[in-house]
């Protein structure tokens, strides 16, 4: 269906053309039969005028017919009367003796095929003349006038009058009523048209304005909402569903701006930094110590950025659902004493004291991938983030529900109402804005990915001691991730 307008146009129109067609043949045919049931009583009736002009005085029969008053009857008169046409009739006694005949006939006698009775009887059939014409035969009882009663009264006797005349007038009128439905017909498809498509330009006109309106949005500036005036029912939901689709664009791109926003003010302190030291290293070329230093601190700036855009790509891939997971047995203890001997330099240098009690051989079920980087993230969150001199704890609870991995430390700048933000991508505390080696994605790449493999990852803070907890209950299937403030 290419167009709703046309559409609708042709099957009202093809519609009205049907109905008026159809009303158009049964009022033709109704009225068709009127009129030739009229003629055809016309025609009686003069049977029955005829028969009133017979009659019996004893054995003898008279019939007293004028020409005059019935003109078209004679030959003469016919052609004195300017478009009167000749008309038939004849006369029979019941044993076939000729009565009368009228004088258009001459010396012919009508044609009845018919056997009569005393009941008329009607056909189409050729006049004399040539002409169609309709005829009506009927046998009637002549009016006796002899005065005496009893057996030797004669019977009255019994005429068979048969009479013709021309369709003519009849064809006249069927044409007329012919020629009156399809002018009516096609009047009423005219006027039906034009209020169709008037209905039709009506009917539309709301989604011309949705239309309209949307194609006056700029992406640049999104409207609050759509103004489009009072719907019909059935173009409502559709005005709503575009509505929440601008919603949800506009959410969408508030989050790219947001995400380009971070991303730019994440690379360009590194990227000052690369200036930085390859200018100095390019100053003096014979300081070869200053320039190992200046490539080592290249290589691990190049590293962080290195680190960072590939978290922003795993990231990507898991949103539009391009990562593919593997359920398998995971050694939970080996992968959390692999992440613990990268971080020793760094649990030396904060003097922290790590208790570790999962122990190797301990197995969880899910992704090996996810386990490492979900645990790698936690660990170096914790780690880095304790205080110096803290305490960071492991812990891998099993229960019939159910396992949970959590990972504590101390937080002394964490508030209740920052663990809703916590997983956000590059959402920092300001103190940790000035660590250039953290950036921000750890806990927003964790929780997506456990989401995205039937994990739950969970935050609480309990006095001064912030917990993540990674769980998977035995369903195999995580909820929505919680958050957890206790007093």
């Amino acid at each position: 269906m290419k167009s709703i307008r046309s559409y609708l146009l042709s099957r009202l129109l093809g519609g009205s053309v049907v109905v008026l067609v159809t009303a158009g043949v049964v009022v033709y045919v109704a009225v068709v039969r009127s009129l030739e049931a009229q003629f055809d009583a016309n025609l009686t009736d003069r049977v029955q005028a005829f028969a009133s002009a017979l009659f019996q005085d004893g054995y003898e029969l008279s019939f007293e017919f004028s020409d005059e008053l019935m003109p078209e009857y004679d030959p003469e008169l016919v052609l004195e009367v300017e478009g009167l046409l000749p008309a038939y009739f004849q006369l029979w006694l019941s044993d076939g003796r000729l009565i009368e005949r009228s004088n258009t006939l001459g010396e012919t006698d009508l044609d009845v095929p018919l056997q009569p009775t005393e009941e008329p009887s009607h056909w189409t059939a050729p006049l004399p003349d040539g002409r169609v014409g309709r005829y009506v035969a009927q046998f009637v009882r002549v009016h006796h006038v002899y005065p005496e009663e009893g057996p030797d009264a004669p019977p009255g006797a019994k005429v068979l009058i048969a009479i013709a005349g021309g369709r003519e007038e009849l064809v006249l009128a069927e044409r007329n009523v012919l020629v009156g439905c399809f002018v009516v017909s096609f009047a009423l498809m005219g006027l039906i048209g034009a209020l169709s498509w008037r209905a039709v330009r009506r009917g539309l006109e709301p989604a011309t304005r949705l239309a309209a309106a949307l194609d006056a949005i700029r992406v640049e500036e999104l409207p609050e909402g759509l103004d489009v005036g009072d719907l019909p029912l059935e173009l409502q939901p559709v005005a709503d569903k575009t509505d929440a689709l601008i919603r949800r664009v506009d959410t969408a791109l508030e989050r790219e701006r947001r995400t380009t926003a971070d991303i730019a003010h994440e690379l360009r302190t590194p990227i000052s930094e690369l200036l930085t030291v390859s200018e100095v290293a390019l100053r003096d070329s014979r300081d070869h110590e200053g320039q190992n230093k200046a490539l080592r601190t290249l290589r691990d700036v190049a590293w962080r950025m290195g680190r960072a855009v590939s978290t922003l790509l795993k990231l990507a891939r898991l949103e539009m659902g391009a990562e593919a997971f593997d359920k398998e047995g995971v050694d939970l203890g080996a992968i959390v004493r692999e992440h613990l001997r990268s971080l020793v330099t760094v649990e030396r240098e904060r003097g922290l004291q790590v208790d570790n009690d999962v122990a190797c051989g301990d197995l969880v079920e899910g992704d090996r991938d996810v386990v490492h980087i979900v645990v790698s993230n936690l660990l170096s969150n914790a780690l880095h983030y304790s205080p110096a001199q803290g305490t960071v704890a492991c812990r891998l609870e099993r229960s019939e529900s159910g396992w949970r991995f959590w990972v504590e430390n101390e937080s002394a700048e964490l508030a209740p109402d920052d663990l809703r933000t916590l997983s956000e991508p590059f959402w920092r505390k300001d103190r940790a804005r000035a660590d250039r080696d953290r950036s921000g994605l750890g806990l927003a790449l964790s929780r997506s990915l456990a989401e995205k493999t039937g994990m739950e990852l969970d935050f609480e803070l309990e006095d001064r001691t912030f917990r993540a907890i990674l769980s998977r209950s035995a369903s195999g299937n995580g909820d929505a991730s919680h958050v957890v403030a206790a007093p």
